[in-house]
């Protein structure tokens, strides 16, 4: 039962980050078009570029989170594929449990970034927008990553131990 909530919880917050995402890639594909236009009229949205560059940032790490959660990172499976459920699960959790350290890392990291930015007072060259905001939230997006592959962890860890051998699927097909 529980799994089953932390799986729904982690499925619903991704998804909202994703859409969320989705609307950057709207936002910023006709601030593009305004802009490719305008420079054909010798009138360019001013800060453009920085502005697609925060938009872009911001979509990866939106993204990310959901696409951990279906599996859908690339994987190349073709020696892995022909092992036992139980030797696919152990190998699952070790890679697993190599990208959380990572993920940790970079999350910790982009924490520790946007942090420094609120007293430097970083902001953009044009427009002058505050960089910390952009950070702590894709610092707090990538927490969602952590957390779908902690989910896949114990999945995978189920399978390596037998206690599962089919197990429950948190891809979309």
């Amino acid at each position: 039962m529980l799994f089953k909530s932390y799986n729904n919880f982690n499925e619903r917050a991704t998804l909202w980050l994703a859409q969320i995402g989705s609307l950057g890639l709207a936002l910023m594909m006709f601030l593009t078009l305004g802009d490719v236009i305008g420079r054909a009229f010798n009138v360019p949205i001013t800060g453009a570029v920085e502005v697609t560059e925060l938009i872009m940032g911001l979509m990866i790490y939106l993204g990310v989170g959901y696409t951990t959660f279906l599996k859908g990172h690339i994987r190349v499976d073709i020696l892995i594929s022909n092992f036992s459920a139980k030797t696919q699960g152990i190998l699952d959790t070790i890679t697993g449990i190599i990208a959380l350290i990572i993920t940790a890392l970079i999350t910790w990291q982009l924490f520790r970034v946007a942090l420094a930015q609120i007293p430097n007072q970083d902001t953009t060259q044009i427009w002058e927008l505050s960089l910390w905001p952009f950070g702590l939230v894709m610092a707090l997006a990538s927490i969602l990553m952590s957390t779908a592959l902690i989910l896949h962890i114990f999945i995978n860890i189920r399978v390596a131990t037998g206690l599962d051998n089919n197990p429950p699927e948190t891809a979309k097909e």
